[in-house]
């Protein structure tokens, strides 16, 4: 017998952590704040980076209970692709030098809206991005929760300035995740276009040589990552099933 435990509260799953037929298997799926480039402050490649360094993702760990690990790459650990020198690394110190180069200033009252599922783990993300963000910026963040479908179509309207979601490999391949975010891909709620990326996400797409086809990753995503900061990824999660003993030789990829 094998449950999956894909719908269940983090506080079962806390339960579970020591039962010896609890298994973690690879998921490929990385959760992610998106920046909607359409208003002020977060058309504004300061604010964008001020709040990526302002979260401390390790945190994630302490109220979230299905084995996820915290990430600053979008392509996620165990694919071709992953880097863990990529990303903007937790500094709250260059996270206000981001701030006051961004013109924002958290004291005049304005609150920025975080648009989210009203799913359980997404709300306590979300509570804890809200937390992280007023102590280390002052940032008052309004959280709107939504049932999914309704959440879906606000993303897709661009109604609200930041989301939490995630994208999960339909093929193991990087260029299943950095597709998402060229300019023509009906998945970018971004309001974000950038024609080098592009360039670089279509080359290596075609290109045979995996090293070549490594480093115009590496490159791309820095673009997005790092130099744009245009989505902040947070976590990669597996895949939790309970397996009995007598199950052998059982392989989930």
């Amino acid at each position: 017998k094998i449950d999956f435990l894909t719908d269940i509260s983090s506080l079962d799953l806390k339960r579970l952590q020591s039962r010896p037929d609890l298994h973690r298997f690879p998921y490929l799926k990385t959760g992610y704040v998106g920046f909607v480039l359409n208003t002020f402050p977060l058309k504004n490649v300061h604010f964008r980076k001020a709040v990526a360094h302002a979260v401390d993702k390790k945190r994630i760990r302490e109220f979230l209970y299905g084995e996820q690990s915290p990430t600053n790459s979008f392509v996620p650990e165990g694919m071709f692709g992953f880097n863990r020198e990529i990303g903007l690394n937790y500094d709250p110190d260059l996270a206000k030098k981001e701030l006051k180069l961004s013109g924002f200033n958290p004291q005049a009252g304005n609150k920025i809206d975080l648009v989210v599922p009203n799913w359980e783990k997404t709300l306590t993300v979300a509570q804890f991005l809200q937390a992280e963000l007023k102590k280390n910026l002052g940032i008052e963040i309004n959280i709107q929760a939504f049932d999914h479908k309704t959440f879906r179509a606000q993303i897709a309207l661009y109604s609200f300035p930041m989301f939490i979601s995630s994208w999960s490999a339909d093929y193991p391949d990087p260029d299943n995740f950095m597709s998402v975010f060229l300019s023509m891909s009906g998945n970018n709620r971004l309001m974000w276009k950038n024609s080098e990326y592009d360039a670089k996400v279509l080359l290596a797409r075609s290109n045979q040589n995996s090293k070549a086809r490594e480093r115009l990753y590496d490159q791309s995503q820095k673009i997005l990552v790092e130099e744009e900061a245009v989505i902040m990824p947070l976590y990669n999660e597996p895949i939790l099933a309970l397996i009995q003993p007598r199950v052998k030789d059982l392989e989930i990829n």
